[in-house]
């Protein structure tokens, strides 16, 4: 639930995951592959190495729209002032000191969207327990248009919980609730979520994640471009390409929620509130990992 103190954080929350889905929505460049001279992303997987010498990986466009230099300089009543709304749906929430009026119009702008009236099942007691995951799926929705986004999330978060293997991002990495499998794990792949602590930041990373995945793979189309290209890439440049993919948005996830968390946590009245920060930055790394996962693929002409 949201407090008085706790409102110019949330609101600096949303300043930050409004950036990030509005860049998605534009389909702006958020990072990019650099090469070598005399080289690029298909020849480097071509010529057999294990790891990418010859590849950087720069995500400084989406830390530019972030902005969070002058997040950790300015005053949080400055940054509120600051807001890029064009909609004006943010600034209406955030009207007022009353949390218990804010938290009623978060609430209104999922009531009163008739193609958002799947998720109520879903996420209905959490948008009611939960202000961070509800602000991150507001600043989702009010950005990202695509009639199959609410459905993708609701079930993108049903098979978090209920799924036999949890959700599986398109890179085929498991996201599974804390101690989901019982006795000892039975594979590698299982041990995260059998010794992960069942902490409300555990899970509030793991929802605003699973969020932006499915929110990401609608907006770049990944779940069906990543299987045709690597259909495209020979065998035995295959593996290393499917690491890589992996590897290059692993970079991107952790450069850019260490960047904002951070920042944040660098604000005095965030010191000793990670969840808050979490919210922001999990939301931002995970964005980072979905346009790292488009520019990859774009680069193979996918």
């Amino acid at each position: 639930m949201i407090t008085p103190e706790d409102k110019p954080k949330f609101a600096m929350v949303a300043f930050i995951q409004d950036a990030v889905a509005r860049a998605l929505a534009g389909k702006v460049a958020l990072a990019r592959i650099e090469a070598a001279a005399g080289t690029d992303l298909a020849h480097e997987l071509a010529s057999g190495a294990s790891i990418p010498r010859n590849l950087a990986l720069d995500f400084s466009p989406l830390l530019d729209i972030l902005n969070l230099t002058r997040l950790g300089e300015a005053s949080i009543e400055t940054i509120l002032r600051s807001f890029i709304d064009p909609t004006g749906e943010l600034t209406r929430i955030f009207e007022g000191d009353d949390p218990a009026a804010i938290f009623a119009r978060t609430l209104d702008f999922f009531r009163r969207k008739p193609e958002l009236a799947s998720l109520g099942g879903v996420f209905g007691s959490f948008l009611e327990g939960q202000f961070g995951i509800a602000l991150s799926l507001l600043t989702t929705f009010k950005n990202l248009a695509s009639p199959k986004l609410p459905r993708a999330i609701a079930d993108a978060c049903l098979e978090y919980f209920f799924g036999a293997d949890g959700f599986m991002t398109v890179d085929g990495i498991r996201i599974t609730p804390p101690m989901q499998k019982s006795g000892a794990p039975q594979a590698l792949g299982d041990l995260r979520g059998f010794l992960s602590e069942k902490t409300g930041e555990r899970y509030l990373r793991d929802l605003i994640a699973v969020a932006v995945e499915a929110a990401g793979d609608i907006q770049y189309d990944l779940r069906e471009r990543y299987p045709r290209v690597v259909a495209r890439i020979d065998s035995a440049a295959r593996d290393t390409a499917k690491r890589w993919f992996v590897g290059f948005a692993a970079m991107a996830e952790a450069g850019v929620t260490a960047a904002v968390e951070e920042t944040l946590l660098g604000i005095g009245s965030f010191q000793g509130n990670r969840l808050i920060a979490a919210s922001a930055g999990a939301y931002a790394g995970t964005a980072a990992r979905k346009a790292t996962q488009h520019v990859f693929l774009s680069e193979l002409n996918g």
